[in-house]
């Protein structure tokens, strides 16, 4: 396999992928976010926090979001430096990016569940391994005379710039423990509040600390606040190798330090953790057996898409099986569920990840379907993007519709989904604006038929999408034994033809008088930023009728 492959390209050709490590579906994404040789950040081709291009790593941090075309997550920064004294330290830390380091791709190794790096100009090899929630770091210092080997510990880092509104660390010198907080409001989860993560970090052997802020190093200070903060730990002078184990939590410290605990068994080496974390990846992708000797690429390319398919949606429950829930409230998880999932970004992977899901593993297709009825209890409404524990109401249509149906249509359903609460969540997203991620407003499509142009730019593709999502809840309502309930859902599902233009053989948006606003010429059919489409062009959205052939006219 390739696991660089989706790390490249530019702007909406940037596959957004971060480059690091994970147990499958682990909500811990650990792994290097980098930078250019001018240090010019170029947002969109950093949404993984990786990019191939790149020639500098500015730190490691720990949760990345995967593949999506927003930035959020990537939080809490580390990164081992040698430095020669204090001002040389106090250079690093007063620059922007001051101790970044470059590397090379001859350098790494990129395995699932492990990565290494050599970093060239601090001159230290860094080892990567994760559990679910914990990541390992493993650094190997080379010896240089009067050089310190320390650790620095960006506590208020985000991957986006100004995402931090509030970061805590402290620094426990007797039980060599460093523990905190940041609370951060990115892209996606600012939608709804924000979202903090904890931390607690142990390693040994640390010989002097201290903490920065503004710019500004504190020696032997052990706690700071602020979005501009961090703390750094100097080894002893003896130790060229020391292993760092980072737990983190979206509930509290302390459950921060009981993943951290159960996770590495009491902090296992690292080679055992990477063991069991690989054996982990075996173990999923053993369930396929892909040979194309006559194309060695494809099936490069297959183990590598296989991988990836394996890395989302996000784990959300904890160790003990608890959560943080959309009510804010902690929850465990029930005993039907092996686990909990968000960072469903199902605009993006209704028509492919999410049914090879159900093709290939029952029970976690089971769980993510569990998990977004679970959205629905303790939110009150259908997610149509669920990040984190909350709503983002990010993309169009309503599609958790067609996740569902996919999932009962194909008869995967466990004993344990309850119909009547599902066909409930479909009828208010279908027929009432709910408190988040709503629909356009159902009472005009409804009468219109379609949604009008001079109501949202989006009038084909959202009239295209509801046609579907409709045609969704009318296989659940089928199989919930309302069949005239589900006939209702079979004619909306029709709709579609109503933004269909025959002058052009298009599907065009359509204002209220019912006049169509098309694209005028060729090049107009084949713009894939004109505004009257969602991310695609009108060549795009002409084949995209999945009822057409599933039902009589």
């Amino acid at each position: 396999m390739n696991l660089y492959i989706g790390t490249d390209g530019d702007g909406f050709g940037a596959g957004s992928l971060p480059l690091g490590v994970q147990s499958p579906y682990g909500a811990l994404r650990l792994g290097a976010d980098t930078s250019n040789t001018l240090d010019i950040p170029i947002v969109f081709n950093h949404l993984g926090g990786y990019h191939y291009s790149d020639t500098h790593i500015n730190l490691f941090s720990h949760t990345h979001m995967f593949g999506a075309g927003v930035q959020d997550y990537g939080e809490l920064g580390i990164i081992p430096v040698q430095i020669n004294n204090n001002k040389h330290l106090q250079e690093m830390i007063s620059k922007r990016n001051g101790y970044r380091s470059e590397f090379r791709h001859e350098r790494e190794v990129v395995e699932p569940g492990y990565y290494q790096v050599y970093l060239d100009t601090h001159k230290v090899n860094v080892e990567l391994t994760a559990t679910e929630q914990v990541g390992i770091h493993r650094y190997s210092y080379e010896k240089i005379k009067n050089k310190q080997h320390v650790i620095l510990i960006d506590s208020s880092y985000t991957l986006q710039t100004g995402a931090c509104n509030r970061s805590h660390i402290k620094i426990d010198s007797i039980n060599h423990e460093i523990t905190g907080l940041v609370f951060f409001r990115g892209s996606l989860s600012a939608r709804f509040g924000g979202v903090t993560t904890y931390f607690v970090i142990t390693l040994n052997n640390w010989s002097k600390f201290g903490v920065w802020n503004n710019g500004q190093i504190i020696e032997g200070q052990n706690e700071i606040d602020g979005c501009s903060s961090g703390a750094y730990i100097i080894l002893s002078d003896e130790q060229q190798q020391t292993t760092m184990y980072v737990g983190i939590s979206f509930i509290s410290i302390e459950q921060a330090r009981t993943n951290l605990h159960m996770q590495t068994n009491m902090f296992q080496p690292f080679d055992s953790i990477r063991t069991i974390v690989q054996q982990k990846w075996l173990d999923e992708i053993g369930r396929f057996e892909v040979s194309a000797e006559w194309n060695r690429e494809a099936e490069i390319k297959f183990n590598t898409a296989l991988v990836h398919s394996l890395s989302s949606p996000t784990q959300w429950d904890e160790s003990n099986g608890i959560y943080l829930g959309f009510d804010g409230q902690i929850h465990t998880k029930p005993e039907y569920m092996q686990h909990v999932y968000t960072d469903l970004s199902i605009w993006d992977v209704f028509r492919t990840q999410i049914p090879f899901i159900v093709f290939h593993d029952s029970q976690r297709a089971n769980d993510i379907i569990h998990s977004i009825m679970i959205n629905v209890e303790q939110g009150g409404d259908l997610p149509k993007w669920p990040f984190a524990n909350g709503y983002t109401g990010c993309m169009i249509g309503s599609h958790a519709d067609i996740l569902i149906s996919d999932l009962i249509m194909k008869k995967e359903h466990d004993n344990y989904l309850n119909l009547t609460q599902v066909t409930q969540a479909l009828r208010k997203v279908a027929n009432q604006n709910q408190g988040h991620d709503s629909r356009f407003d159902p009472s005009t499509y409804i009468k219109y038929e379609y949604v009008p142009y001079d109501m949202d730019q989006d009038s084909a593709s959202l009239t295209l999408s509801y046609s579907y999502d409709d045609w969704a809840i009318g296989n659940v309502m089928n199989a919930a034994g309302l069949i005239d309930e589900a006939k209702e859902y079979y004619k909306r599902a029709t709709w579609f033809e109503h933004v269909f233009d025959n002058k052009t053989n298009f599907f065009c948006p359509k204002n209220t008088t019912g006049k169509f606003d098309c694209p005028s010429n060729a090049i107009e059919f084949l713009n894939t930023f004109d505004r009257r489409y969602v991310e695609g062009d009108a060549w795009h959205y002409r084949f995209f009728v999945p009822p057409k052939h599933s039902f009589e006219y």
